[in-house]
């Protein structure tokens, strides 16, 4: 593009300047516009594929909140990755998708109780596959003497990996909030 522009200039220069005043200026404009115009470049400053951004991942962690709602645990173990694990609060982890199903299946079953969640942040790391999301999950009760009040709050980190055109589960984990001193 610096050649075409400096072509552009240096033919400007000499038909103003060697007798060529002849040339219609208009016509060295159009010339030099068009010659900008077609060496524009769209530069991605993430350093990702497209469709890897923050807002996508910030979608999928939406969707596995809906799809966990509407399909319980097959919603659920459909954004895991066969390869992922889940970090246990206080506890060992759980490796591969089948042991998460194991140990999630009773929690995401529990039909007294509904677990919620909503992220707060997303991050995509250089070259689009690897990301982060980071938000707040609450559990409402369902059933039982209070029905609607809260029953549990905390945040959860959750690692994500680029699979073709969607996003996978890698790394799940969650703490509670502190308790409230009364």
């Amino acid at each position: 593009m610096v050649k075409v522009v400096a072509g552009v200039a240096q033919y400007y220069y000499l038909s103003n300047h060697i007798g060529g005043a002849s040339v219609n200026r208009s016509l060295v404009v159009l010339a030099f516009v068009s010659a900008v115009t077609a060496c524009t470049v769209t530069v991605n400053t993430n350093d990702s594929p497209a469709g890897a951004t923050e807002g996508s991942l910030m979608q999928a962690d939406r969707d596995f909140a809906v799809a966990t709602h509407s399909r319980g645990i097959e919603g659920w173990m459909s954004f895991y990755a066969t390869d992922a694990i889940r970090i246990r609060y206080r506890g060992n982890m759980v490796k591969g998708a089948e042991e998460i199903r194991k140990f999630d299946l009773p929690g995401i079953s529990d039909t007294t109780t509904i677990l919620n969640w909503e992220p707060t942040d997303a991050h995509v790391f250089q070259g689009g596959d690897i990301g982060s999301t980071t938000g707040r999950y609450w559990i409402v009760n369902r059933t039982g003497p209070d029905p609607g009040k809260e029953g549990g709050r905390g945040r959860y980190v959750t690692m994500w990996r680029r699979d073709h055109d969607h996003w996978l589960v890698i790394m799940d984990t969650g703490y509670p909030d502190p308790a409230i001193a009364r």
